[in-house]
C-alpha cells in the first residue's frame, strides 16, 4: 500500500497565523464571534471560486402506518410518516441521483480525476459503496488515495485491496474518536484552487438519506484556511502526530507557523483536540451564545454541559428565543404521553438537557425528525445558527463534531465559525424548509418538515 512522502514536525514552534487565546491582548482581538466582527478595513474574507451548500433532504416514498395514529395531543389522526424524513435504504438510488445530492456532488468532483491526482479523506466510517467503487476505481489507475479512519470496515478493506492507504486513528494518548469529516482533492497540486468537503455526515449513508450538511469549496489554494486544512491532513496522517494531544499540538502549530496568509474573518476552523484550538472553539461556540438574540440549533447528541447551560440562562432573562431540531431518538426518551423507550444512541441526560430548556422560557421549542430507527436512519446535523436583532442570520457554527464535550473537547474534530455569506443564506434557507416547510424554488420537491412535540404520534410505529 502506498504512503504518502511527507511528515509532520514534531517539535513547537511559534505560532504566528493564529494567535493564543489565552493572553488578553490575543482574546481582544479574537473576536469575530460577535455580531458586528471586524471593520471592512480589517475584513480578511474567504477566498474562494466556488461554495456549494448542500442539505441531503433525501427523496423518499411515502411510508403509511398499517393503521391510522393519533397525535400526542389528541388533535390529530396520523396516516403516514412524514414525508422524505423517514426513508429507507431502498430510498438511496432516487436521492442520489438528483444533482443537489451531496453524493453526486462528489462523484462529479471524482470524476476526471486520474494517475497524477491526489485524493486525502478522514470520516468516522465508511460504509458507502457507491463512493467506495469510485475510489477504488481511482486507486486501481493509480490515483493516491489516503482515507483516515476511527476502525476498518467492508468498505475500507475493499479499498485498501485496490491499492488505497487506510490509516486507522483515535484512540491513542488520551484520544478520542476519530470523528474528522473532511475531503481534500489534489492538497499538493499547484493549481490557484483546491477543492475541499467539510461536512457533518459521514461516508456512509450520511452522504445521501441521513439528514446532513455538506460544504463544497473551491477554495484559494494560498489561504489560510485551506493551508490549514492541508496542516491537519499532515498530522492525521503521520502516526506520531496522532499519537497524543501533544504531539498533535506541536505538528499543527509547527505547521501552522508556516502559513503566510492572515487567517479569515468570516471563517475559523478548529481542529479538536488540540488545546488553544478546544478554548477558542468554546469561546466562540458561548460568546455567540450570549451574543445573539435569537438562535435555531440542529443536534444530533444533545450534551454539552456549558451550553446547556448558557442557553438556559439566557432563556430565562428572556435576551433569547431558541428554535432546536432534533432526531425523535431524543423525543421518545421523554415522550408527552407514554411510558420512555431508547430507539437510538440517545441517552436519558440528553433528554433532561432538554426539559431544562423547555422549563426555562417559553421561548424555546424544540420540533424533531420522525427518522427511521430501523435501519438507523437519523437527524444528524449539528450547528448553531445564531441571529441578530433583526432576525437575520449573521454567523453559524456547525462541523464534524457533535454538541457534547467530548465532541469540542477529546475527539480528533473539524469545526467551524461561519460568517461567509453562502454559508448563511444556505442555513437560513434550511431552516425555513425544516421548521415552516417553505420551498426555496415553486419546483422544489417536499422539503422535509420537523414534527412539533404535541403532534408526535401517540405511539413509536415502525412499520410503513
Amino acid at each position: 500500500m502506498r504512503r504518502l512522502a511527507f511528515a509532520s514536525v514534531l517539535f513547537a514552534l511559534p505560532l504566528t497565523a493564529c494567535t493564543s487565546p489565552e493572553s488578553d491582548e490575543a482574546a481582544v482581538d479574537d473576536e469575530d464571534w460577535r455580531a458586528d466582527g471586524k471593520s471592512d478595513e480589517a475584513a480578511v474574507p474567504l477566498r474562494y471560486r466556488s461554495y456549494d451548500l448542500l442539505f441531503t433532504n433525501p427523496l423518499c416514498r411515502e411510508y403509511t402506518y398499517p393503521t391510522p395514529v393519533e397525535t400526542a395531543d389528541g388533535s390529530t389522526t396520523l396516516r403516514a410518516k412524514p414525508k422524505n424524513v423517514y426513508c429507507s435504504s431502498a430510498d438511496a438510488a432516487a436521492s442520489a441521483a438528483r444533482e443537489t445530492s451531496p453524493q453526486h456532488k462528489l462523484l462529479t468532483w471524482l470524476e476526471p480525476l486520474g494517475a497524477d491526482d491526489e485524493v486525502f479523506l478522514a470520516f468516522l466510517s465508511f460504509s458507502n459503496r457507491v463512493v467506495g467503487d469510485r475510489l477504488c476505481e481511482l486507486a486501481q489507475a493509480g490515483t493516491k488515495i489516503t482515507f483516515v479512519l476511527d476502525a476498518p470496515s467492508e468498505q475500507s478493506n475493499r479499498l485498501a485491496g485496490c491499492g488505497a492507504e487506510i490509516l486507522l486513528r483515535g484512540h491513542a494518548g488520551s484520544i478520542g474518536y476519530a470523528h474528522n469529516k473532511l475531503i481534500l482533492i489534489n492538497p499538493h497540486g499547484d493549481s490557484e484552487f483546491m477543492q475541499m468537503t467539510v461536512s457533518s455526515g459521514n461516508m456512509s449513508s450520511g452522504i445521501v438519506t441521513h439528514h446532513e450538511n455538506w460544504h463544497f469549496i473551491d477554495v484559494a489554494r494560498d489561504s489560510y484556511f485551506g493551508q490549514n486544512h492541508v496542516c491537519l491532513m499532515e498530522a492525521q496522517v503521520s502516526e506520531e502526530a496522532s499519537s497524543g494531544r501533544a504531539a498533535y499540538k506541536a505538528s499543527l502549530d509547527a505547521c501552522r507557523a508556516n502559513i503566510e496568509a492572515p487567517e479569515e474573518t468570516d471563517v475559523k476552523s478548529f481542529f479538536i483536540p488540540h488545546s488553544e484550538d478546544r478554548k477558542r472553539a468554546a469561546r466562540y461556540l458561548l460568546g455567540a451564545v450570549d451574543e445573539a438574540t435569537a438562535i435555531d440549533l440542529g443536534a444530533h447528541r444533545f450534551g454539552h454541559s456549558d451550553l446547556v447551560r448558557r442557553l438556559e440562562a439566557r432563556l430565562q432573562s428572556g435576551a433569547v428565543t431558541v428554535r432546536m431540531v432534533a432526531d425523535d431518538d431524543l423525543y421518545w426518551l421523554d415522550p408527552e404521553v407514554g411510558e420512555p423507550s431508547q430507539p437510538g444512541s440517545n441517552d436519558d441526560f440528553e433528554a433532561k438537557n432538554v426539559r431544562k430548556l423547555m422549563d426555562a422560557s417559553e421561548n424555546f421549542e424544540i420540533r424533531y425528525f420522525e427518522t427511521n430507527h430501523g435501519q438507523h436512519l437519523l437527524h444528524h446535523n449539528k450547528y448553531l445558527v445564531y441571529r441578530n436583532a433583526s432576525g437575520a442570520p449573521y454567523a453559524v457554527l456547525a462541523g464534524a463534531a457533535n454538541l457534547t464535550k467530548t465532541g469540542f473537547n477529546d475527539n480528533f474534530e473539524n469545526i467551524y465559525f461561519f460568517k461567509v455569506p453562502a454559508v448563511l443564506d444556505g442555513f437560513n434557507t434550511q431552516i425555513a424548509r425544516v421548521w415552516d416547510g417553505q420551498k426555496a424554488t415553486p419546483d422544489e420537491q417536499d422539503p422535509p418538515i420537523a414534527t412539533p412535540r404535541h403532534l408526535m404520534p401517540v405511539e413509536d410505529i415502525a412499520g410503513q
